[in-house]
């Protein structure tokens, strides 16, 4: 119809004449209708055919704008993003980036929650998960973010009283101060391969802040990720126990919904974490 004939319409669409004409045939077979005239000076509409033409025409004028729509928001940085991140790392780490993310992208709306539970991100709406370990639903996109060092820290009151031990089989003595999601099966890495031992725990907390201040308060010797307690191992209000034998610990990760990766505001954010954080934390 746009173009006048069957042989510039293939040109149009880049195929050949005689698929254009099959199509047609096809399209005019299943509505029982004839839609166009062919005669040897070309291609003409019947009324039915202008008729359908016309109609047809705003649908698919309609089908263009709403592509139109997802090139947008597929493309342009705007739009809501609900977010959740493990407490600690959203306290110690996130939070300045996130801040800065936000100052970069001002068309775009945040929501984040700082949780230390594994949520469900669809029936909770989240759009993208920053957690330390594995989570349980299979169907979500994973990616590492960063490498997390562990370190085993008791205050110098609590080890002069309780004694250092050499040797991971010696921690089982101790008190353990646990976050709410540590089972309390440690394992260190020694010269002869792992090494794995059960601690017997007296404080249980899902806090990283709580859990800072039950070991500087000399309650127990707490597993934390190493940003946590820099500054207090530096002032010696902390000491690391066994730092010869390396925490199995957890790494950090993103996790995101298959269908959300694609959107303009999911990438821009998980580009801009991976630029900002170093390889380990």
């Amino acid at each position: 119809m746009e173009t006048g004939s069957i042989g510039n319409a293939a040109a149009r669409l880049g195929i050949a004449k005689s698929m254009v004409s099959r199509r047609v045939s096809r399209l005019e077979g299943v509505l029982g209708a004839q839609l166009l005239t062919r005669t040897p000076r070309g291609t003409t509409p019947t009324d039915i055919g202008r008729e359908y033409h016309a109609r047809a025409g705003a649908g698919l004028a309609e089908l263009e704008s709403a592509q139109e729509v997802v090139n947008k928001l597929t493309s342009e940085v705007s739009g809501h993003l609900r977010i959740q991140v493990q407490t600690a790392f959203g306290e110690f780490v996130f939070a300045p980036l996130l801040a800065e993310f936000a100052l970069l992208h001002p068309r775009l709306q945040l929501d984040i929650r700082f949780e230390d539970r594994q949520v469900d991100m669809s029936a909770e709406a989240y759009d993208l998960s920053i957690w330390v370990g594995a989570v349980s639903d299979q169907t979500l996109i994973t990616r590492k973010l960063a490498s997390v060092q562990w370190v085993v820290v008791a205050s110098p009151d609590y080890l002069n009283a309780r004694g250092r031990p050499q040797t991971p089989a010696e921690m089982t003595s101790h008190d353990a101060l646990l976050h709410a999601l540590d089972t309390g099966h440690w394992r260190f890495q020694g010269p002869e391969g792992w090494e794995h031992v059960r601690m017997n725990s007296r404080f249980r907390t899902s806090n990283g802040q709580m859990l800072l201040a039950a070991a500087l308060a000399g309650l127990g010797m707490a597993l934390v990720p190493r940003f946590m307690v820099d500054d207090s191992l530096a002032r010696g209000e902390l000491e690391a126990v066994l730092p010869v034998f390396p925490h199995e610990g957890a790494d950090l990760h993103i996790y995101m919904p298959a269908a959300r990766s694609r959107i303009a505001r999911m990438r821009a954010l998980v580009n801009f974490l991976y630029e900002r954080l170093a390889p380990g934390v």
